[in-house]
């Protein structure tokens, strides 16, 4: 069988490549922190766990509309509103397989052949790749260190050229750790508005906290 061109153009994923690796070192009796995968290590709690099964058993099992059941969305729409200043729309919202699913399909929609997508770096793997999937060019930034690599206008005029039409950054960072504050989140936004580039922030850390 012949791959595409679409997948010959792919790298393999450091992640998984590490997290193997971790995992057989581990079996062989090695004491390993693996670091690797971006997951934490407790269960899913079990209120969720209950939720999902109850689903399962009364049949809520069929296909849903495309952007995704209704309820959920607004209740969506409902979380965001709540934990930011910007009253979200369940009509806005889309619902997909996973926050993978939901970058993967953003690349595919925005961008195309010809066209830049500036990617905060350090960054998660998975980031160039989508946007190589979707014939574009990922341009990797990264801010100074002693700013956490958070990135900045600055930075970010910096890279740009007349190629650029997104901007991906993860709050909290990915690998990092960091977190944008609020008015260095704006100041992004708004260089990213008036460059007509579009903004895609990747906040799947945000509810994990640990003390």
């Amino acid at each position: 069988m012949t791959l595409s061109e679409n997948i010959a153009r792919l790298t393999p994923s450091a992640t998984v490549a590490v997290s193997t690796l971790a995992r057989k070192l581990a079996a062989a009796g090695r004491d390993i922190i693996n670091l690797s995968a971006g997951e934490p290590d407790f269960d899913t709690p079990e209120w969720i766990s209950s939720a999902a099964i109850e689903g399962i058993r009364g049949g809520r099992t069929r296909y849903t509309p495309a952007a995704g059941l209704p309820e959920l969305r607004a209740a969506a729409a409902r979380y965001m509103t709540a934990g930011t200043d910007y009253p979200a729309e369940a009509a806005r919202v889309v619902v997909s397989a996973g926050a993978k699913q939901s970058l993967f399909n953003a690349c595919f929609c925005l961008f195309g052949p010809g066209d830049e997508v500036l990617i905060g770096a350090p960054y998660w793997t998975s980031y160039p790749e989508m946007v190589t999937l979707a014939r574009a060019e990922p341009v990797p930034v990264a801010g100074s260190e002693d700013r956490d690599f958070l990135l900045t206008p600055d930075d970010l005029e910096g890279a740009a050229t007349g190629r650029t039409r997104g901007l991906i950054i993860s709050t909290p960072s990915n690998p990092t750790g960091a977190v944008y504050t609020k008015g260095q989140l704006q100041a992004v936004a708004e260089w990213a508005r008036d460059r007509g580039v579009t903004l895609i922030s990747d906040e799947i850390y945000q509810e994990i906290h640990f003390a």
